[in-house]
């Protein structure tokens, strides 16, 4: 009866493996149908080639050590009547659980991959860290939930029938011992093969996913459980801090191609004396993706903002630091590659060289609004360690402004009450003052005050081409934009208006690109990371320092306080990093690049951060998007790419761990 048993078992394993192996395939299929265009695969064929069969090794890994833990106890039970009833009677119902989990990881991949372009990464764990109700809440909102439990059940159910034909006690011809030993031998072998992935020195690794320049084949190569597991040590290392020597960090400068992450502004004795206030907004999903679709009269994506984009600086080629508020908020603000900072094992550790320390010992008051619940990633608490003096979330000001009460989302309160308080703050201010407002409005649920009255919008074809959201849903999504932009700009009118108009410099960006938006790579690998860059300097410190303005100048986040500091502060240390002013009279060509975690971006195209080394050229002089067929990558520019990470991450750590040497 044993080996009767054991040959029923590694039948019934043998399916379970194709079964799970064959809803990955599916998954990755849907994914490569839905967010690939034909014309792009034509030309990478071999490419596609290569991601289905290393698709399918990461698909039968997944499966095969998902199956270990069952033939082995399966070769322990089958020797009893009494345990192998046990394992008959349950062995069908797990394994249902086992397709059920494997549907909703991967169904969960698609609508991720939708929603962020990117496969599961240490972002996703913002479901746990963010407010989660909030979350689960737009979750409902925006997805097909129903259907995709409803569809996982199904799934569930076909395994658990098919599971139970073949686990049936069953009679078959007898095999010779020697015969059977070596069969069950031969099984464990191969089912170790698959599990390990690969027959050489290593298994299947994160490596091997990277099959070529395009980048969503990189991306649905591996399956969502790979993906998971990768995010969870990528997490993990998120969280942990280490001494660093000093040689190290002379290294990664020389790498990068800089001598200093330490910069300092000029000497300038009119701003010496006449400290300007400054207003940084890190504006929630303010992208260039949505705003391509901007057209006057017809859809009126700025409203109050358009004449100061026409009468400011505004840069276009530009990039969020990260693709998240999170992660873009920790890198601009903590100078952290780590998003978790504020509420890790650090987060009692005061951090040198932010932009709140640099205001704080130049002589500012150091505040912090959103109208958000400050809560959020332990905020509240980690931005006084950082030396900001006060700060006001959505409690403030539903006490101050008690009618923002009943127009509270899942996530806060309107934008324009952040931006009422910093009016008034500024107003009241008898010295120089540094204000960060984090807003969140043009979020999910994408709802505006019933008191707002839009400009028009309209479903334009580009608009139709790239919406997730269809109808209805759509013109809330880009009516929520509108209002974001036309709060910020009123603001400025506000500001103009006031006794402040000659000493306040404003400036925002967005945290990351606007969501629900699809994106065609390669083309539109930038588009679909950029943010503009927004500042406004009052003519009279113009007058006093120098300046020069090409809009075509690239940058991103990172350069966004080094040239706050240029117009604000004399004769001031600061940590640039690889920052620079970007109205400099002669731009720093060693920094003149912009850095995305998954783009890199200079004066001559786009190169992805991830995957086989690619250059892509710009399409056209002044444009966001760049041409279809890539180049090779110098190496001393694959050598940047990799040394601006591993030094971000060295600094952060020098800073909480210091130095062994």
């Amino acid at each position: 009866m044993y080996q009767t048993r054991i040959r029923s078992l590694f039948a019934t394993l043998v399916f379970q493996i194709v079964y799970i192996v064959l809803i990955l395939m599916v998954s990755r299929y849907a994914m490569l149908a839905s967010f690939s265009e034909p014309s792009q695969l034509a030309s990478h064929s071999d490419d596609v080639q290569r991601m289905w069969t290393t698709g399918i090794r990461y698909d039968l890994r997944v499966a095969g050590m998902l199956m270990v833990p069952f033939a082995l106890l399966g070769l322990l039970m089958a020797s009893s009547q009494k345990t192998w009833k046990v394992m008959r009677v349950c062995l069908p119902w797990v394994f249902g659980l086992l397709a059920f989990i494997v549907a909703m990881v991967a169904i969960s991949d698609y609508y991720y991959y939708q929603t962020y372009h990117n496969t599961f990464d240490v972002f996703a764990f913002g479901l746990a860290e963010d407010d989660t109700t909030s979350v689960l809440a737009n979750m409902w909102e925006g997805y097909p939930i129903i259907r995709g439990l409803l569809s996982a059940l199904v799934l569930a159910f076909v395994a658990v029938r098919l599971v139970k034909f073949f686990i049936k006690e069953k009679t078959p011809h007898k095999w010779n011992v020697g015969f059977f030993v070596l069969y069950v031998l031969i099984f464990i072998i191969v089912l170790a093969i698959i599990s390990r992935g690969s027959l050489g020195t290593f298994p299947l690794r994160r490596g091997n996913a990277q099959v070529s320049q395009l980048l969503l084949l990189n991306k649905i190569t591996p399956n969502g459980f790979m993906s998971l597991s990768w995010a969870i040590d990528d997490h993990n290392e998120d969280l942990s801090f280490s001494p660093v020597t000093k040689a190290k960090g002379k290294q990664l400068e020389k790498a990068l191609g800089i001598s200093s992450i330490m910069e300092k502004t000029p000497k300038n004795p009119w701003l010496a004396e006449n400290k300007p206030n400054v207003v940084m907004a890190l504006m929630e999903s303010f992208g260039s993706n949505m705003l391509q679709f901007d057209e006057v009269g017809k859809n009126d994506l700025l409203g109050h903002l358009r004449p100061h984009f026409a009468e400011d600086f505004v840069f276009k080629r530009f990039i969020s630091e990260d693709n998240g508020t999170a992660p873009s908020l920790a890198a601009m603000f903590f100078h952290s590659p780590m998003q978790n900072i504020s509420h890790s094992s650090a987060q009692h550790t005061k951090l040198s060289g932010t932009p709140f320390d640099v205001y704080k010992k130049a002589g500012y008051k150091v505040i912090f609004i959103s109208p958000g619940n400050m809560m959020w990633r332990n905020l509240v608490n980690y931005l006084p360690v950082q030396g900001v003096d006060a700060v006001y979330d959505q409690n403030t000001l539903m006490k101050m402004y008690p009618e923002s009460a009943n127009e509270i989302t899942d996530w806060g309160v309107p934008d324009d009450y952040a931006y009422r308080l910093a009016e008034k703050l500024l107003k009241e201010s008898k010295g120089p003052i540094f204000i960060s407002i984090l807003t969140i409005t043009n979020h999910p649920p994408y709802v505006t005050p019933s008191r707002y009255h839009p400009q028009p919008i309209a479903i334009t074809p580009e608009v139709k081409r790239h919406a997730e959201a269809q109808g209805q849903e759509e013109l809330n999504i880009q009516e929520t934009y509108q209002f974001a932009t036309d709060a910020f700009g009123q603001f400025i009118n506000a500001v103009e208006a006031s006794n402040k108009a000659d000493s306040t410099l404003i400036a925002a960006t967005g945290d990351h690109q606007m969501r629900r938006l699809k994106a065609y790579y390669p083309e539109e690998q930038m588009l679909d990371r950029a943010v503009p860059f927004y500042l406004h300097i009052p003519k009279k410190i113009l007058d006093h320092t120098s300046w020069r303005y090409d809009q075509n100048r690239v940058g991103s986040h990172k350069d966004i306080f080094p040239t706050l500091y240029n117009f604000s502060l004399s004769d001031t240390s600061y940590q640039a990093i690889a920052g620079r002013n970007m109205l400099a009279v002669e731009d720093d060509r060693s920094r003149a690049f912009g850095y995305n975690t998954t783009l890199w971006i200079d004066n001559k195209g786009a190169y992805p951060m991830s995957g086989k080394p690619a250059f892509y050229p710009w399409k056209n002089d002044s444009g966001l998007e760049v041409k279809k067929q890539s180049q090779d990558v110098a190496p001393f520019q694959q050598a940047r790419q990799k040394a601006l990470p591993a030094l971000l991450r060295w600094q952060i750590n020098a800073h909480i761990k210091g130095f062994k040497d």
